[in-house]
């Protein structure tokens, strides 16, 4: 049975990526872009991993460890990836992980941990996730590169615009009544939305918004 799509919140938290190769660079690329505070633990650490290096804010927000796993690295974690290419270490930090009721992510049998990480890119608010329930990684990463190729440029930029007024809508100020908020905000993002961004531009769009946040 495939398992439930969900997106695990790990801004602000601790995870900790156990291996140091491509797999694990991978990894933690998909944390930092999370904004886990994430530390790498590893004899050796591919030097590629230099190539985090994207921003100070990233580099900053990564802890490396160059030594063999040790029990005590899971202390405070909330999430540990198990990328090593040694088997028997991968399923000590497992139980080890299970013990301090840390989630569990391996990657060499995605099937035994607690979550699976999806093939996925970013498009500003939208994030395309791709998962085959295991049956192939690569099959996952060519379905996500056609789904981004595909994706409509003017999602991203709509979201956007409009992320203000759906915050506005939804707080203890905005509008009290359920179903009329529930209206509002479907119509903030509907078929005319999206025409009048792309006829008229953006600054059309928020007039538009405006003008659906102050309807009585």
């Amino acid at each position: 049975m495939p398992d439930l799509p969900a997106m695990l919140h790990v801004s602000g938290r601790r995870c900790v990526v156990v291996g140091g190769g491509a797999v694990a660079r991978r990894r933690v690329v998909s944390l930092l872009e999370a904004g886990a505070l994430v530390t790498v633990v590893a004899p050796r650490i591919d030097a590629e991993f230099a190539a985090l290096a994207v921003t100070s804010a990233i580099t900053s927000a990564v802890t490396k460890l160059e030594r063999p796993y040790q029990p005590g690295d899971l202390a405070d974690a909330f999430l540990v990836v198990i990328a090593t290419d040694d088997p028997a270490v991968n399923q000590r930090v497992a139980d080890d992980a299970r013990a301090a009721h840390v989630l569990v992510n391996r990657a060499d049998d995605p099937q035994a941990g607690d979550l699976r990480i999806p093939a996925h890119a970013h498009h500003g608010p939208v994030t395309l996730a791709v998962n085959t329930n295991g049956v192939s990684a690569a099959a996952a990463a060519t379905i996500r590169r056609e789904l981004s190729a595909a994706l409509d440029p003017d999602w991203p930029r709509l979201l956007e615009a409009v992320a203000p007024f759906r915050a506005a809508l939804q707080s203890p100020a905005g509008e009290p009544d359920p179903a009329r908020r529930l209206e509002m905000l479907r119509r903030l993002t509907d078929a005319e939305a999206m025409q009048t961004l792309k006829t008229q531009g953006l600054d059309a769009l928020r007039e538009r918004c405006r003008a659906i946040c102050a309807t009585p």
